[in-house]
């Protein structure tokens, strides 16, 4: 199977609009995943130092269960959008992910 990714903004509780696409296709959806987390890292970082202040994580206890969270800020994020190749999205990531994993791995 073969993989798209579309690096895209994602508004606040909207559907996210996508502005480029990566040139090549990839074998699987966890190398897509880690070819549009490279292609972002510069935007993910940058928007993460700009709003420190507002991805403050929250973590909880579910069932016995730990899980961390972040706000969903009022301006938009980047991430990008992963497609099979019949053109279905299978994935999607952004830099509010990027804030809970760190979080997480924090609270660890």
């Amino acid at each position: 199977m073969a993989y798209t990714v579309k690096l895209a903004v994602f508004p606040p509780w909207r559907a996210p609009v996508p502005y480029e696409t990566l040139a090549e296709t990839f074998p699987t959806q966890a190398v897509a995943a880690l070819a549009g987390a490279y292609a972002l890292a510069p935007s993910t970082e940058r928007e993460r130092a700009e709003r420190a202040s507002e991805l403050q994580p929250r973590s909880t206890t579910v069932e016995g269960r730990a899980i961390t969270s972040v706000p969903v800020p009022e301006d938009s994020v980047h991430g990008d959008l992963i497609y099979d190749r019949d053109g279905v999205e299978v994935g999607n990531w952004t830099t509010l992910d990027v804030a809970s994993e760190r979080a997480d791995r924090d609270d660890r």
